[in-house]
């Protein structure tokens, strides 16, 4: 092991544990993880004209919710309520348990994640489609809300053709990278392809030893899987309905991460999807990483610690340079209407009118705090010739021509069977097609386990 790899091993050690609560609470809102919720056993009956809706607070301030429902006010009749649920319990099986028991006392839900959750929600009865509550809504521009959903991610609001919810903002995987060691090593090309991020991390391990020069914040995510979808038209496979990880784009995205591995450019340590300890999330935080392909507001975070002009977003890593091919995995928040509701047509007609052209402030707060509005006309309105905010139009640019998630809900169990066997391919302990095989054998086996 050479001087600078080991005082960039020692680096991060230093972080290790250093900002776990921060990586937990980043992870916990990005990566699949399920709200929670409280019963509300004393809660006042509801009269007809009111809506409940449940609520994340990360999302009631992202989506800047109670100034909303202030301006709701202004020009309705129903009263809106929102309710936060407190972290620790399944907010599923609490709504489940309610609407058994008849004492449902929320009409909507903010937000679940699409579609890697929309076919266990539909599946167990707790929201409902939105078709005939948006074709009966009242609210003018129920219909321009609809049409302005960028295409891409009004299929992933989908289920066996009906549309389950209203979405707010999407997320998915991209590049982002520190501006100071990629200006040491002299690189001047925003890195986008494999060869370039390649050559940049090279670049930054001779001119900027104290950094690591590449790093992936949790697999397979935000590195097979994003590589796939950036070197394939197809990342599905047809006959499994799974993420193709023995395919040819698979092989090729594992070899290329050995080479990093190989030549000290990137840790092998893998931290998997949900990780609450993950080391690679935080040396990107403490400024420690150079480039890491992760969650799409990476640099926004680091930008909100060290300067606007100390990080920078980037698009999917990919292939080709010029081949956008499937873009990248992308996961739509969607507020939705829960079955069982008292009021399903205000529900319907809050959420239509929220997130709709005439209410500009959700749209801007959107655009400002949670990145990546759904909408096409909030992009003409506050990113369009927006210098601040071009990341944003490169970004949904790529989401717009994406192949989404398939709505099942076999997702969680494919990362984890999948993250130990990429680990073991890209630090050389098993051939990269005998561990796709490995990993497919061990998706399958869990499969079969939900069947039974």
């Amino acid at each position: 092991m050479t001087d600078s790899s080991m005082s960039r091993l020692n680096r991060r050690e230093i972080l290790a544990g250093s900002s776990a609560a921060a990586a937990a609470a980043f992870l916990a809102t990005h990566a699949s993880a399920g709200p929670a919720v409280h019963t509300h056993a004393d809660a006042p009956a509801q009269d007809a004209q009111e809506v409940r809706l449940l609520i994340r607070d990360d999302i009631k301030s992202a989506y800047a919710a109670q100034a909303a429902v202030d301006l709701w006010a202004k020009d309705h009749p129903a009263k809106i309520t929102l309710d936060i649920p407190p972290a620790g319990a399944d907010v599923s099986q609490k709504i489940q348990a309610a609407q058994a028991s008849g004492d449902l006392i929320w009409d909507g839900m903010s937000v679940i994640e699409f579609p890697s959750q929309t076919s266990e929600w539909v599946n167990r009865k707790l929201m409902v489609p939105l078709d005939d509550l948006i074709a009966a809504s009242t609210i003018p521009e129920a219909k321009d809300v609809i049409a302005g959903i960028i295409p891409s991610i009004a299929e992933s609001l989908k289920y066996e053709g009906k549309q389950y919810a209203v979405p707010g903002n999407v997320g998915s995987v991209a590049l982002a990278w520190m501006t100071e060691p990629l200006q040491t090593a002299g690189v001047t090309t925003n890195p986008v392809s494999w060869q370039e991020v390649h050559d940049a991390a090279a670049a930054i391990y001779e001119a900027a030893p104290d950094y690591t020069p590449f790093d992936s914040a949790i697999t397979p995510l935000c590195d097979l899987w994003s590589m796939i979808w950036g070197a394939t038209d197809t990342p599905i496979n047809k006959e499994t309905g799974y993420i193709d990880i023995t395919s040819q784009a698979s092989i090729d995205a594992l070899n290329w991460m050995k080479q990093m591995v190989d030549e000290e450019l990137m840790p092998p340590t893998r931290s998997p999807q949900g990780s609450a300890t993950n080391q690679q999330w935080q040396d990107w935080q403490k400024g420690a990483t150079a480039i890491i392909t992760c969650f799409d507001v990476a640099a926004t975070i680091n930008q909100q610690t060290f300067g606007i002009d100390a990080a920078k977003n980037g698009l999917n890593i990919r292939k080709d340079r010029d081949q956008v091919m499937a873009g990248t995995p992308f996961w739509t928040n969607g507020s939705v209407v829960l079955n069982g509701a008292k009021n399903p047509q205000g529900m319907a007609d809050f959420l239509l009118w929220w997130f709709s052209p005439a209410n500009e402030a959700t749209g801007k707060q959107i655009t400002q705090v949670a990145a990546k509005p759904c909408y096409q006309y909030t992009y003409d309105s506050f990113v369009k010739d927006n210098p601040e905010y071009q990341w944003e139009a490169d970004a949904i640019e790529v989401v717009r021509n994406s192949v989404p998630f398939p709505a099942d809900n076999t997702r969680t169990i494919q990362s984890k069977a999948t993250q130990p066997w990429v680990e073991q391919a890209i630090a050389g302990e098993v051939d990269p097609e005998e561990a796709m095989a490995n990993a497919l054998a061990d998706i399958q086996k869990e499969v079969d386990k939900l069947k039974n």
